[in-house]
């Protein structure tokens, strides 16, 4: 069979979507890359938010820069949505209702990883929140990150402060130093407790738009505790022990597999809806995701998943 005839496509993520959505989008471009080798592929999306491209497509760009091309063969402008698809080989998420919907795909386990590039530049960045300066010296720390307030549906993702802190002084506990995934400098914390915050450092807005700051920072922690959310997905493109914690969603339209994730849920969490325990459904999610249960001692389940991490 003759090869196809490469064209140019531009893959645009509309703009609105927040962090999250452009790391799973991720996903969808390197399925893009196995399943359409003939395309050579522009990624666009909204300024801090197109790096998620970059690795994976031939050009990654933000709205408002000039184009690469002046000419494409296609464009593509994706717009994701929280389908229910009750998919019993794959996940329920966003990424596998795109590539149905927009581009007549499978999902594939080899493709379906969040992946982030991080540059050398972005490390050393980061370091300044992992590795303070001690008389002019780096002073290397065992950090772990923590982001439990989001965007949207906050009473059904957040955690309270109160459960906050209870995690943040069991890090202490354990000899580690909490750092809070905090962009947006809303938490007490650190004026309470002395928690070591993200959000008062010169660069904190932009960083927090970034996925490959995330990342960055992420990756040089011991390990990540967070709610459904932007950081959670960038940790999930790392290879930091992470820990998803789950109150009243079900993880399946959420969260794509990873294997340094683990889910922390609340016992009984199948009959959540959209899954509403459809068995079939939740089989292939607990063989293929990394699940932990608590019952009402959230907090304290925390801990166990931390204390058997660092021991």
């Amino acid at each position: 069979m003759d090869e196809l005839k490469p064209i140019n496509v531009l893959v645009s993520l509309h703009k609105g979507y927040g962090l999250g959505d452009a790391v799973a989008m991720s996903s969808v471009l390197q399925h893009l890359r196995e399943y359409r080798r003939h395309w050579v592929i522009d990624f666009q999306a909204e300024k801090e938010r197109h790096c998620v491209g970059r690795g994976i497509v031939a050009n990654t760009f933000a709205y408002g820069t000039p184009y690469p091309h002046a000419y494409y063969d296609a464009e593509v402008l994706i717009t994701l949505f929280d389908k229910w698809w009750g998919f019993t080989d794959r996940p329920n998420t966003r990424v596998s209702s795109c590539l149905r919907q927009h581009f007549d795909l499978d999902w594939d386990a080899e493709c379906g990883r969040y992946y982030i590039d991080i540059s050398q530049k972005a490390l050393e960045a980061a370091q300044v929140l992992i590795r303070p300066r001690q008389n002019k010296q780096p002073c290397k720390i065992e950090a772990v990150a923590i982001h439990y307030q989001g965007d949207s549906a906050p009473d059904r993702k957040n955690l309270t402060h109160e459960q906050a802190a209870g995690i943040c002084k069991i890090v202490e506990k354990l000899g580690c130093t909490p750092l809070l995934l905090d962009w947006r400098n809303a938490s007490p914390l650190p004026d309470d407790l002395s928690i070591r915050t993200t959000g008062r450092i010169p660069k904190s807005s932009v960083w927090g738009a970034n996925p490959e700051m995330n990342c960055a920072v992420i990756s040089q922690c011991v390990a990540f505790i967070g709610i459904d959310s932007g950081p959670a997905k960038c940790a999930s493109a790392t290879n930091t022990p992470s820990l998803v914690v789950w109150t009243k969603h079900h993880p399946a339209p959420y969260h794509d597999p990873a294997l340094n994730t683990t889910h922390l849920v609340p016992r009984g969490y199948h009959s959540l809806g959209p899954v509403h325990a459809d068995r079939s459904v939740t089989d292939w999610f607990e063989r293929h995701y990394r699940v932990e249960y608590y019952e009402c001692d959230l907090v304290g389940a925390v801990g166990t998943w931390l204390r058997e991490l660092l021991k």
